[in-house]
């Protein structure tokens, strides 16, 4: 009877078995094997409602009989020939601009003070994460209260400094105290990116610019940021994904007001498809919201992921 001989470890099949039979094809029945739970998963949490709202967006809903009927494309020209929906897109990216440069440099600023503290690091990692574990529709209570004209918090303090008060019933303000909140939650993600980043940047890099005599700021700009990235990449693409799809803190705190100020394509979307039944055309403004986040990272990637990447790579 034949025996199964290992290989050599010089002979460049280590770990290869001599005298088995190899099933060919094994290799790929594995990684579908292994992909399969991914892939089904995938396929009913995004293939599938995707596939559904793009149907949905053909038909017209009764709710008096609760019964659909096609309607080819009039949701269509229905919904994007409406002055809400470029009032709501105006509103959105209005709010991005708002949130994302800040959330982004404050959390690497943020990043790169935790990353320097000897003690106690963690403990202001999870001051900062805290906002990400808590839940967004609550806390916005919270801040409507801090809001409210004259007997707030904001307004008992900010408000006696500066000129300002009544956020929430100013059309100019609201989207201000939208995006203050929108900071505030999305920070602890943007600290924890940047921190991962930061945990990757050799130190020998620092320690040689050192000796070299360069200052902290030098480090920082020619060593730290450069390996950054990856991480700057990832922290934009996602503030930028959360921020076109706001909806909590402007359905808890304004509703949409005052006069539309802070109706975002989320909202309009909740508008059109739940308050209003119109289904069809709650379907036409997700398709638009997805259509805006997809031009927005692929943008982003284009003009900014790959020099970031690139810099890294160095």
């Amino acid at each position: 009877m034949s025996r199964a001989v290992a290989a050599p470890a010089g002979s460049g099949r280590a770990g290869r078995v001599i005298g088995l039979p190899r099933i060919r094809g094994t290799d790929e029945v594995i990684g579908w094997v292994l992909c399969a739970p991914a892939a089904v998963l995938l396929g009913l949490f995004l293939i599938v409602p995707l596939v559904a709202v793009s149907v949905l967006a053909f038909f017209g809903w009764d709710p008096l009989t609760q019964t659909g009927h096609a309607v080819g494309f009039a949701n269509f020209s229905r919904i994007l020939a409406s002055p809400d929906l470029r009032s709501a897109v105006l509103r959105t990216l209005e709010y991005t601009v708002l949130t994302v440069p800040v959330t982004v440099v404050l959390g690497l600023a943020i990043a790169v003070g935790i990353n320097n503290v000897r003690h106690g690091a963690m403990v202001w990692r999870t001051v900062f994460f805290l906002p990400v574990a808590s839940t967004l529709a609550a806390t916005s209570v919270a801040w409507r209260f801090m809001f409210y004209p004259q007997t707030g918090l904001v307004d008992q303090t900010v408000g006696r400094v500066l000129p300002v008060e009544g956020w929430l019933q100013s059309t100019d303000l609201a989207v201000v105290a939208v995006s203050i909140v929108g900071i505030w939650q999305a920070l602890g993600t943007t600290v924890v990116i940047f921190l991962a980043g930061l945990s990757g940047v050799p130190r020998h890099l620092h320690d040689a610019a050192a000796l070299d005599g360069a200052t902290s700021w030098s480090r920082f700009w020619h060593v730290t940021w450069p390996a950054l990235g990856p991480a700057t990449v990832l922290a934009l693409v996602i503030d930028t994904r959360d921020s076109l799809r706001v909806f909590d803190q402007v359905q808890v705190m304004t509703e949409g007001g005052p006069l539309g100020s802070t109706t975002t394509l989320s909202y309009l979307l909740w508008q059109r498809g739940i308050h209003y039944n119109d289904l069809g055309g709650g379907a036409v403004i997700d398709l638009v919201i997805l259509l805006v986040v997809f031009a927005f990272i692929g943008i982003q990637l284009k003009m900014v992921g790959r020099r970031l990447n690139d810099g890294a790579a160095r």
